[in-house]
């Protein structure tokens, strides 16, 4: 796939490419969310926006638009490496389940509980950048979707999650 979603990608690449495709073509066109409004895998968003009599190069834009948010909601170990280097001002917040976060865990990080959730919202306004970790890098992002809805606009998803960051940053840090 290039950058971009032609007309003619199926609905299984734009779902692998942008995991939440699903979500956002249910909120912003009512398909994809239900039985009478699903798609099928090898359905291009053409046919989907035709079958559901739905503007084709809206539901691109959409699309694409959404992927490209998502491309500037992450950061890489490596580029979160240099920005800890750079800067004291880096809250790495975890969301993973605590048995996860006791196997591998980015130094200094700190694990999201339901007790501190709060609290980690009122330091994020303080922090330069706010990165979310998870295990490969799609709870993570589905946290800082959830930040940035919620006033937290600093925060960036760890791409690959704790595994990219142990292959590719720091071998010492477990893989599971």
């Amino acid at each position: 796939m290039e950058n971009k979603f032609s007309l003619m990608a199926t609905m299984k690449d734009v779902e692998t490419f942008f995991p939440f495709a699903r979500s956002l073509l249910h909120s912003k066109f009512h398909v994809g969310g239900c039985a009478q409004c699903g798609y099928e895998p090898h359905e291009t968003i053409e046919q989907v926006a035709n079958k559901h009599a739905k503007d084709p190069q809206a539901m691109m834009e959409a699309l694409n638009d959404g992927l490209e948010d998502m491309r500037k909601s992450e950061i890489t170990a490596s580029e979160l490496v240099v920005m800890k280097k750079r800067s004291a001002k880096i809250l790495v917040i975890d969301v993973r389940e605590e048995w996860e976060f006791d196997v591998a865990k980015i130094p200094n990080s700190l694990l999201l509980t339901e007790q501190n959730f709060e609290q980690m919202v009122q330091w994020s306004k303080d922090m330069e950048c706010v990165v979310v970790v998870c295990h490969h890098g799609l709870r993570s992002m589905n946290a800082v979707l959830y930040l940035r809805e919620n006033g937290v606009l600093n925060a960036r998803s760890l791409q690959g999650g704790i595994d990219a960051y142990s292959l590719l940053v720091d071998t010492s840090v477990p893989r599971y």
